[in-house]
C-alpha cells in the first residue's frame, strides 16, 4: 500500500510538471526542430499494432548504437521490434542503422512520458511480448505497468555509478520496487551487479555479461568511407576530439595550438551535440585557427587547421583515420563518453577525470595502457607526447586492441539470457 501511495504521489508530481516538460521540448526544438516531431507519441498516441513486438528502449544515440547488433539478431530470429528513444539523435540513429535493413520488422516511436495513462496507452497499442532497456533508463510507472501485465523486463548493459546508486538508495520507497520488478539485469561488471543487488535486484535475476559496446558492429561501407576520408585529408596527421561539451572545446583548441606539431597536422572536432556547431565554429575563429565545416562538402583547404563535424552518425568513420583521440564529456562534469569506438581501431585515447558513467570500462583501458587520464592544464603535453613518441603510440595502440579483444562476447552472453524470456 505504501509503495502504491508513493508511486501515486510521484505520478501527480509528474502530471503537474508536464507543462514545464513541454516548454522544455519547445525550447529545445528552437535549436533542434525534430524535438517537436510526433509529440503525441510522448503521450502514448501511436498507430496500433498487435504483432507482439519486442519493445527496446534506448534513450539516445549512444545507447541506440550499442543495441543495434542485438536488435538485428532479434530480427534474424524472426521477432518484430519497436525501438523507442527520448531524443531526436536517438531516432536518427534508428533511422540510419536499423530501419533500412529491418524492413517491416523494425519500427520507431518516442518513448511515452512516465505518466500512467501514457504508458498504458502505449502498451495497449503495441502489446509487446518483452521490454529490453539499455543501460539504466528506468521509470517507475513503466516498470510497474509492464510487471502488472506480466511482460518480462530485461535491463541490458546495466550500469550504476556510485553516485547514481546512492541517489536511488535515497528514494528507496520509489526505486526499490522498480528494481524488484525487473525480470533480470545484464550488468556490465561484478561491481555494477553488486550495486544492483543492493537496490533490490534478485540474485537469480542478476547476470554479469559485460558491455555490448565492446561488440561493436562496423558499418558495411566503412572501408569505402575510410578510403574517401584518407583521400580528403591527403595524408595529413589527424587528431580527433570527439563528443565534446561546452567548456571542453576551449581547452582542446588551446592545447592543439600549444602542441607545436607539424604544419599539416589537423584537428577534427566533433561536438557531442551538432546543434552547438555554430558556437564551436566561433570558438575556433576566436582561437585564430582556420576552421572548415564537414557539412560544406568541400575539399579540405591547405590552410584549414580545424575540421568541424557538424553532422550526426559519422564519428566512427573519422575514428578510422585518426592518429589519436580525446574523448569528451570527461574534462567537464558529464561523466565520460564511449572510449570503445576509438579503441576498436587501435587509437591511443585521452580522457579527463570525470568518468563516473564509464568508470569500470575506463579503468580497464587505463590499466591496460591504452588510455591516459589527463587534466585541462596537461592535455597539450600529454597529447603531444603520444603524437611524437612513436614507441608510446605503438604501445597504446596495441593495448587498446588487446582490451577490446579481451572483452568481446557480451552480445552472445546477453542473447543467452534473453532467449528464454522471448518465447
Amino acid at each position: 500500500m505504501e509503495t502504491a501511495i508513493i508511486r501515486f504521489l510521484y505520478s501527480i508530481l509528474f502530471y503537474c510538471l508536464t507543462p514545464i516538460v513541454l516548454l522544455r521540448v519547445y525550447w529545445r526544438s528552437r535549436r533542434e526542430p525534430r524535438y517537436a516531431d510526433d509529440l503525441p507519441q510522448r503521450f502514448g498516441f501511436l498507430p496500433a499494432r498487435h504483432d507482439n513486438p519486442i519493445w527496446v528502449h534506448a534513450v539516445s544515440a549512444g545507447e541506440t548504437i550499442a543495441i543495434t547488433p542485438l536488435v538485428k539478431r532479434l530480427v534474424v530470429l524472426g521477432h518484430r521490434v519497436i525501438v523507442t528513444n527520448m531524443t531526436p539523435t536517438g531516432r536518427e540513429r534508428v533511422e540510419s542503422l536499423l530501419l533500412p535493413d529491418g524492413g517491416e520488422s523494425v519500427t520507431h516511436a518516442y518513448v511515452p512520458y512516465d505518466l500512467p495513462n501514457a504508458v498504458s496507452r502505449f502498451l495497449a497499442r503495441t502489446k509487446p511480448k518483452a521490454l529490453i532497456i539499455v543501460d539504466t533508463e528506468l521509470w517507475p510507472n513503466m516498470l510497474h505497468q509492464v510487471s502488472r501485465q506480466k511482460i518480462p523486463s530485461i535491463l541490458v548493459n546495466g550500469r550504476l555509478s556510485e553516485k547514481s546508486a546512492a541517489g536511488y538508495a535515497r528514494i528507496s520507497l520509489l526505486s526499490r520496487p522498480m528494481f524488484n520488478q525487473l525480470t533480470c539485469v545484464c550488468a556490465q561488471s561484478t561491481l555494477q551487479g553488486e550495486r544492483f543487488k543492493r537496490l533490490g535486484v534478485s540474485t537469480e535475476g542478476l547476470h554479469v555479461t559485460g558491455s555490448v559496446k565492446f561488440d561493436l558492429q562496423l558499418p558495411d561501407d566503412l572501408l569505402t568511407r575510410k578510403t574517401a576520408l584518407q583521400q580528403k585529408f591527403t595524408g595529413r596527421p589527424v587528431l580527433l576530439a570527439a563528443s565534446t561539451h561546452n567548456g571542453e572545446e576551449d581547452v582542446v583548441l588551446r592545447a592543439f595550438k600549444q602542441m607545436g606539431l607539424s604544419e599539416d597536422a589537423i584537428l577534427v572536432l566533433a561536438p557531442r551535440h551538432p546543434a552547438r556547431a555554430d558556437a564551436v565554429f566561433k570558438l575556433c575563429e576566436q582561437a585564430g585557427l582556420p576552421v572548415q565545416r564537414h557539412s560544406s562538402g568541400r575539399d579540405i583547404m591547405p590552410k584549414t587547421k580545424v575540421y568541424l563535424i557538424d553532422t550526426l552518425g559519422e564519428l566512427l568513420y573519422f575514428y578510422s583515420i585518426a592518429n589519436s583521440a580525446f574523448v569528451g564529456g570527461s574534462l567537464v562534469d558529464v561523466g565520460g563518453h564511449n572510449p570503445m569506438e576509438p579503441a576498436h581501431f587501435g587509437i591511443p585515447i585521452l580522457m579527463g577525470g570525470y568518468l563516473r558513467n564509464i568508470k569500470d570500462i575506463a579503468e580497464q583501458f587505463v590499466e591496460g595502457g591504452a588510455m591516459k587520464i589527463t587534466q585541462p592544464s596537461e592535455l597539450a603535453a600529454d597529447w603531444r607526447e603520444i603524437e611524437l613518441n612513436s614507441r608510446l603510440h605503438k604501445q597504446m595502440s596495441e593495448a587498446a586492441l588487446q582490451v577490446m579483444q579481451a572483452n568481446r562476447g557480451a552480445l552472445d552472453r546477453v542473447e543467452q539470457v534473453l532467449l528464454p524470456h522471448l518465447q
